[in-house]
């Protein structure tokens, strides 16, 4: 591990290298890096600094070295309802790309290797371990568009992350490429210029519909609201053909799996997660009408159900991962990227298998534990 004046030096022959970095003082980023902002980290024989805070008009999750600037994936405004939401946003035309559940990862080609990076701007040794699986044309991608990255969903049920999915993937994962991303111009690719690398290189997308306009097609795009609802999918992102006027909405369906998946494991996360699901239920409901009885059908079950399994049996609050890697070095990565993150958790099973090394483990959550267990203890509290 470096020491800390050797990570200063770094970052600055990083500054002297690279000239995005010199939009500001060099002082200005020993401070971030003082302040906490700013953390080095590795992997193999590569070193990135990445943003953990925003830092001047830079989001969470840039991250550089001497050679690359790649800037965090910009937060997406969230509407409440569709029909004045389109309107307030977009304007003729946009496209409807399908929101997955699942988490998002930059894939970056860096010398000769393809390197996965997480929202926040950790490597994502899963991630990187994988994408060959399913984005077998990759690198004659990257040798055309050398200057560009790509954007990408990785869902399914054997992830290491999250606890969701779409229905459709049944084993295992994939990856769903989103967006096309300019290096140093931070630009997205035009809608219809990635439908075209996308056909290509036979690089597997979310769906993607339209082009729509706000003032005619409501009614359609309230039709594929539905549609996904029924079939337990998340949502949609509605951009433009070109710029960076985004906004996602989530089906009641979501909300609801958000609420089950969630609320056993209070403590670990903050209260506004489920109040703001409840807010997005209501205004589902206010648009989506014949939803009404559904929700207010399963919502209590949604809920508490699992909740209530939880407390009763007085367990502690774990949930269990499966994953299977064609490398065990980035198993071992992994391991290490949780430990620095701070996740407890428990190998239960590993072993080869046609070529992928099979893992079963447990994310083990002592906030949550102790948060039921304080309750059903007798505390109280004041509020």
């Amino acid at each position: 591990m470096k020491e800390h004046e050797e990570i200063k030096k770094l970052l600055t022959y990083f500054w002297n290298r690279n000239s995005h970095l010199r939009a500001y003082p060099y002082e200005e980023w020993e401070k971030a890096y003082d302040k906490g902002k700013l953390i080095y980290t590795s992997w193999k024989s590569f070193e990135f600094f990445r943003l953990n805070k925003e830092f001047k008009n830079l989001p969470v999750g840039t991250f550089f070295n001497d050679k690359i600037f790649i800037k965090g994936y910009p937060s997406i405004p969230r509407i409440y309802v569709l029909k004045t939401g389109l309107k307030r946003y977009l304007s003729y035309p946009f496209y409807a790309e399908e929101k997955i559940e699942g988490y998002n990862v930059r894939l970056v080609k860096i010398e000769k290797e393809i390197l996965a990076f997480t929202r926040r701007g950790y490597i994502c040794p899963f991630a990187t371990d994988r994408w060959e699986d399913y984005l077998p044309n990759l690198p004659e991608f990257f040798e055309k568009y050398p200057h560009y990255y790509i954007c990408c969903e990785l869902a399914g049920p054997e992830n290491p992350f999250v606890s969701e999915w779409p229905p459709y993937i049944k084993e295992d994962i994939n990856f769903f490429v989103f967006d096309i991303v300019h290096r140093d111009k931070g630009g997205f690719l035009r809608i219809s210029e990635k439908i075209k690398c996308l056909e290509e290189f036979e690089l597997n997308h979310p769906e993607i519909l339209g082009p729509f306009d706000p003032e005619r097609d409501y009614e359609k795009i309230r039709e594929i609201i539905k549609k996904y609802h029924r079939e337990g999918r998340e949502g949609l992102v509605f951009k433009p053909e070109e710029g960076s006027s985004r906004i996602k909405y989530v089906t009641p369906y979501s909300n609801l799996m958000d609420l089950r998946i969630v609320f056993p494991y209070l403590g670990e996360v903050e209260p506004n997660y489920i109040s703001l699901r409840l807010i997005r239920l209501l205004t589902n409901l206010y648009e989506f009408e014949e939803f009404k009885e559904e929700v207010y059908n399963e919502l209590g079950k949604y809920l508490f159900e699992e909740a209530l399994k939880l407390i009763k049996s007085r367990r502690i609050c774990e949930e269990v991962f499966r994953v299977r890697f064609k490398r065990e070095e980035n198993f071992l990565a992994l391991l290490a990227h949780f430990k620095l993150a701070r996740v407890n958790i428990e190998i239960l099973e590993k072993s080869w298998k046609e070529n992928y090394l099979y893992v079963k483990f447990k994310k083990i959550y002592p906030k949550a534990t102790q948060f039921w267990n304080h309750k059903l203890e007798g505390w109280g509290e004041v509020d």
